[in-house]
């Protein structure tokens, strides 16, 4: 009896090791499935502060294009004034000198 006793109590030992192991393969799957979820969760978060960012860059850039395309168009219309008033101070010697220079006449 002791020999029938001894193998119930190994058998029955082996059983509540493969509940143990069978307990550990499930929670071990549900930690993968987990850790799965937790790091697309993480990625997604990141690639849509990355998103922002660029976002933010972008009309940075963009509005930095537009000041200095403004300020490129307020120093030519300047350089136009400018030329325009020295035109109207000068022209009429400019056109004369030229006229000059091309006929060579002294």
């Amino acid at each position: 009896m002791e020999d029938s006793a001894l193998i119930d109590r190994i058998l029955e030992a082996e059983r509540a090791a493969r509940l143990i192991a069978d307990e550990a393969r499930e929670e071990l799957e549900g930690l993968d499935s987990r850790l799965e979820a937790e790091g697309r969760k993480i990625r997604e978060g990141l690639m849509a502060r990355a998103q922002e960012r660029l976002d933010k860059l972008r009309l940075e850039e963009r509005d930095k294009k537009e000041r200095a395309i403004a300020a490129q168009q307020t120093r030519l219309a300047e350089a136009s004034a400018r030329m325009e008033r020295a035109y109207v101070r000068y022209g009429d010697n400019w056109v004369d000198t030229l006229f000059r220079q091309t006929v060579d006449i002294p």
